[in-house]
């Protein structure tokens, strides 16, 4: 693992500056006559008095010669993302509803009008979704940690509770040759409704239970008692466990976020990420040895958090919409609004499960998978033990190394025809009726509220190849399709990964959630801090806590040493989207 790195801003040495006498201080024998001249008869005669006074003052004042540090020097984000909006405190914070900014089509939701004409979600699946084996790689050369990332972030910005008593379970074709090959046509997926509000006008309205705020809060936690349980409450970290992992609780690890164990690359990237505060803060301590607990955790989680949102905006962005999709930022925006769009959040950047492998590589420093082998996707979920078996070394070097699949509708059949004892799981199905859940507008009306020209055809240039002749098998009209699908199967525009809808609707998100963010990095550094802040990439955050030293600069466009272990080469990536 590198050395610690003298990575800190002078922001984090901005102490309260104590009034002292320290640098005047004279002695009664000598100072005082250069500043009591005998010739004056009035001091002369009240001298044992004044100089008496002068000592008591610079006595009192000498007790705080010494600078003590201020436990809080500088505003710092809450936990829960309140108060970022001084005029506003509630926008973007832990347990606020989402924002609609495509208007809401009730009908489409469970028992409504418009989807008892839509297909079956598990029908469209069998028809655009299945992959069927085939390996497609995207077109950028992008990584597997380019989508762990994009769910690591996924996770820092939102996450809808369900509910515990309504269900809407996905009904299985009958003869479905995966779920139902008994030809029963009583197999169902479960799945539970979102938990919802009913507003002024009657529609169910969902909650996001986390920060929007890109803020780190899949790292700290986004409610204060949580966020306390993960600090040691010494020297500012964060608990770790044996190895430098992360802590663990029923046989899980524990994160700022509960999801953390969903796949191993995820639970990888947590523990990257608590390693990194833990390193700021050692290095802040060694600097700062008066400093407070608190003070090392706040100014560490600050400089970690910037980093997080380079990492997001300088080189996750670019490659994902296009290097010109987010504008040029020119500050603080007091009348945006950060809070995320239902649209975004269960359509739009659910776009990560498309690029999934069905294989997640763990590889040795010459590039050669390691003793315990590689991990099939179906068998890295929930598996910590998997990523305490070899640490995360292995599973970042080989998710550096493997090209993730095309972006397109279709997903791996290990998370879409996945078996498990309560039941099958297909991703495509869920996300399909999770939109519907939420009563997302289709795919006509959301291109129609975003200003974009109508979609009339399954033979419109606007389709990726074939996939509009296969959406033409199950859906009615174009206006008709689930957002989700639609979004995946757009031909992408410009350098885009998508088409024009999901471009537009992650570009009008992802530009929000920076401009609207008063303790955005851009707004809190500056000069040289700033810059070496802007310039750090995730290869860089993997090489100072882990021995993957020699991970490509450009982490997310992958190396494929795997694919040629003979030199032992690292690779350097060639990509230019970074």
């Amino acid at each position: 693992m590198s050395t610690i790195h003298n990575f800190f801003t002078p922001a984090t040495q901005r102490l309260s500056q104590n009034f002292s006498f320290s640098n005047s201080r004279t002695s009664s024998n000598t100072g005082n006559k250069g500043i009591f001249s005998s010739g004056n008869s009035l001091i002369g005669s009240t001298m044992p008095q004044i100089i008496n006074l002068v000592q008591q003052l610079i006595q009192q004042c000498g007790q705080h010669d010494k600078p003590k540090p201020d436990p809080k020097p500088t505003e710092y984000r809450n936990i829960n993302g309140s108060g970022n909006n001084k005029a506003n405190p509630n926008w973007g914070k832990a347990g606020i509803l989402h924002q609609r900014r495509i208007p809401q089509d009730s009908t489409r939701e469970p028992g409504g009008t418009t989807e008892q004409r839509l297909p079956n979600p598990r029908t469209v699946s069998n028809t655009v979704s299945a992959q069927n084996g085939q390996n497609t790689v995207n077109q950028k050369g992008l990584s597997d940690l380019f989508w762990m990332w994009g769910q690591f972030l996924d996770h820092d910005l939102t996450l809808t509770p369900t509910s515990s008593n309504e269900t809407m379970n996905i009904p299985i074709p009958k003869g479905d040759p995966q779920f139902d090959p008994n030809d029963t046509g009583t197999v169902t997926i479960p799945l539970k409704r979102s938990s919802a509000t009913l507003d002024a006008n009657g529609q169910r309205q969902q909650t996001n239970a986390i920060t929007a705020f890109v803020d780190g809060s899949n790292v700290y936690g986004s409610d204060d008692a949580y966020a306390d349980k993960l600090r040691t409450h010494e020297g500012g970290k964060l608990k770790m466990s044996e190895g430098e992992m992360m802590p663990m609780e029923n046989g899980q690890f524990i994160a700022g976020d509960g999801r953390s164990n969903e796949n191993i690359g995820l639970a990888s990237m947590h523990t990257l990420w608590v390693r990194e505060h833990n390193r700021l803060a050692d290095g802040l301590a060694q600097q700062h040895p008066e400093w407070t607990d608190e003070q090392i955790y706040q100014e560490a989680r600050r400089v970690n958090v910037a980093q997080i949102q380079a990492i997001t905006y300088n080189e996750f962005l670019p490659a994902l919409i296009g290097k010109d999709a987010i504008p040029k930022y020119t500050g603080y925006k007091p009348n945006v609004d950060p809070s995320i769009d239902n649209a975004f959040a269960t359509a739009a950047f659910r776009m990560g499960h498309t690029m999934l492998s069905p294989q997640l590589l763990r590889l040795d420093e010459n590039g050669q998978t390691v003793s315990q082998g590689n991990v099939a996707l179906r068998d890295a979920f929930f598996r910590p033990d998997k990523v305490m078996e070899t640490g995360i070394d292995p599973i970042l070097r080989g998710a550096a190394s493997q090209t993730a699949q095309a972006v397109d509708p279709m997903i791996v059949d290990d998370v879409r025809n996945f078996l498990f004892p309560q039941g099958g799981l297909d991703l495509a199905a869920v996300n399909i009726q999770r939109g519907r859940d939420h009563g997302l507008a289709g795919y006509g009306d959301t291109r129609a509220a975003l200003g974009l020209k109508p979609v009339t055809s399954f033979d419109s240039s606007n389709w990726r190849d074939g996939f509009g002749a296969k959406l033409a098998q199950t859906y009615e009209k174009p206006a008709d399709v689930d957002l989700w699908v639609a979004g995946l199967a757009e031909k992408p525009v410009g350098d885009s990964l998508f088409g024009q809808t999901f471009t537009k609707i992650m570009s009008d998100q992802f530009t929000r959630l920076r401009d609207g963010d008063r303790f955005w990095y851009e707004n809190q550094f500056s000069g040289k801090e700033l810059q070496a802040i802007k310039n750090t990439r995730l290869s860089d955050i993997i090489a100072r806590n882990t021995d993957f030293d020699n991970v490509q600069k450009h982490a997310f466009v992958a190396s494929n040493i795997h694919l040629n272990t003979s030199t032992g080469s690292g690779g350097s990536g060639n990509g230019t989207y970074a």
